[in-house]
């Protein structure tokens, strides 16, 4: 570990002198205030130097009880992303005056609380992951704007993100301790006999750009009959609708809030900061949102539980897939890696997966309404927006909702005499996708919040658990990582899962997981399973 002093003195030598001088301050130094590892620096003045900023506990003072547990822990890390990346926008948004450089970078964090790879916290330390820009005019070392960033652009983003003091304690712990109540309350579900829990009072329709609840918006409530309330670390017990496991159908009139509900309910499988109307809506943290994707491919998909074998369609392979069809395949995809929970809404969805049509009794395809509550027995509930009276008649339950507010229906039940089948393992094999593109041999990289490029194919997930741009880019650097697992041995769940942990290990040789945030293994499995070169076998 350098010495301040040993920087400013290599900055000073360099001073002036072509911008691969940088590379002398690639080392780890202690200033006064924390200690800066400089990681990687980058080649020119259009590049990005990789960094970590890090506090010794002792110095950063967050006391004990603010990450004594994993689920404190991810949220603190959660919350001075958040301030970190606010300062980093406040102090360095733009380049130092005068040169072309002196920017900081984490991504913006969104409504979820989830491990976010850029920030570490152990009892020793506090460290930050980030990239900046090192400073030049032009086209050389700008030792003075370089001392600028590094003591005074980030000692001040340091100083107000990454010490106790800096922050509000009310704030703080009302971070931390709602984050531990959500993570209490979904392990507390499956106990219960729940797939979901909405929260009496909660906010669930959303702004346009869904980063805070709509205004004036009406909060949720439900009848006494489907209340149940839960005992929580902290605070009072947190009282809402129990959506029981098993098969439930929402209904009511046009615009009452029955689409927003199941939004809310699929979002509810990660955490949410306080403010956001829907921090104690909390799922099944392995719920899929099912809808038509017209187009899409398939490779081996085990759909005989929908169309039984005799119809001549035991595995579906085709690169290019009916709307209908589609819709089978991403349950039987869905199902294949755990899912618990599937959401369905009739707005986006084929009316004959739904309920079987009008003199269509003879019709190959079950619907999902006819096979809910056996689904619901085999463990994957089926939460479905409906207005079908057959529909409705076949479920567990019905709701009911009017205004954000939800009530039983009384409906006269009626048994399907379906069973459903868990559909077969499928096996991956990468051999057939081509990663490259333009001179880079192997690439992969997030386009948008559920778009990933793999080699020269976009490949969109409109409907994966991927609500962060950090989830994003892990899921594309873990396409990597799946390239080398993908050769028949291991189930797609077994990949995926061994693929996101490994990208989500902190390494901080390759810059740790910096910009990363942890997605599910089921939302890898989407994005591989819609590329049309994917390859899967089922073994005998």
């Amino acid at each position: 570990m350098a010495s301040e002093e040993i920087l400013h003195k290599t900055l000073r030598n360099a001073d002036g002198k072509p911008f691969a001088k940088y590379k002398g301050i690639t080392n780890n130094f202690t200033t006064e205030a924390f200690e800066l590892l400089v990681d990687e620096v980058q080649n020119d003045r259009a590049g990005h130097s990789r960094m970590r900023v890090r506090v010794p506990m002792k110095a950063a003072a967050f006391p004990e009880d603010t990450y004594s547990n994993e689920s404190r822990r991810t949220a603190l890390r959660d919350i001075i992303a958040r301030r970190f990346w606010e300062c980093a926008r406040t102090y360095a948004r733009s380049p130092i005056p005068k040169t072309d450089g002196g920017e900081v970078y984490i991504p913006r964090p969104g409504q979820e609380v989830v491990e976010r790879g850029s920030v570490a916290v152990t009892e020793h330390y506090v460290e930050v992951s980030f990239t900046a820009d090192l400073p030049s005019s032009g086209g050389k070392v700008n030792a003075m704007a370089t001392e600028e960033l590094i003591f005074g652009r980030i000692g001040r983003i340091v100083a107000e993100s990454m010490m106790f003091r800096a922050y509000k304690q009310s704030k703080l712990y009302n971070h931390i301790q709602t984050a531990e109540n959500a993570d209490h309350i979904r392990a507390s579900l499956r106990d219960m006999g729940l797939a979901s829990f909405i929260a009496v009072g909660s906010i669930l329709p959303r702004r346009d750009d869904d980063l805070a609840p709509l205004t004036d918006a009406v909060p949720f409530d439900c009848d006494d009959s489907l209340k149940v309330s839960i005992e929580v670390p902290n605070g009072e017990p947190v009282t809402g609708m129990g959506l029981p496991r098993g098969f439930t159908v929402i209904t009511g009139r046009s615009r009452c809030g029955k689409s927003v509900l199941a939004d809310a309910v699929f979002a509810g499988i990660h955490n949410h900061i306080p403010g956001d109307g829907r921090e104690y809506v909390v799922t099944d943290p392995t719920a899929v949102y099912v809808m038509a994707e017209s187009g899409r491919p398939s490779d081996s998909v085990d759909v005989s539980a929908f169309m039984p074998s005799e119809a001549g369609s035991d595995s579906v392979n085709q690169p290019s897939v009916p709307s209908p069809m589609s819709e089978l395949v991403s349950m039987s995809e869905a199902v294949e890696m755990g899912c618990g929970l599937l959401v369905l809404d009739e707005e986006y969805s084929n009316p004959c997966v739904i309920r079987r049509g009008f003199l269509a009794e003879d019709d190959s395809l079950i619907p999902v309404s006819e096979l809910g509550s056996s689904m619901g027995e085999s463990g994957v509930s089926v939460l479905m927006v409906s207005g079908d009276r057959d529909a409705a008649s076949l479920a567990d339950l019905v709701l009911v909702m009017d205004g954000f507010r939800v009530s039983r229906a009384e409906v006269d039940h009626r048994a399907s005499g379906r069973t459903y089948q868990v559909p077969k393992t499928r096996y991956p094999v990468s051999k057939n996708i081509v990663y490259e593109k333009g001179r880079k041999e192997v690439s992969a990289s997030a386009q948008g919040v559920r778009t990933v490029e793999i080699g020269e194919y976009k490949v969109n997930v409109p409907v994966s658990g991927l609500f962060d741009t950090a989830q994003t880019r892990a899921v594309a650097d873990a396409v990597l990582v799946a390239r080398e697992l993908m050769d028949g041995s291991r189930s797609m769940a077994e990949v995926c899962k061994a693929a996101v942990d490994a990208v989500m290990a902190y390494d901080p040789e390759n810059g740790g997981s910096m910009h990363r945030a942890r997605p599910r293994p089921m939302d890898l499995a989407a994005v591989l399973n819609r590329h049309p070169q994917m390859l899967c076998i089922q073994k005998r």
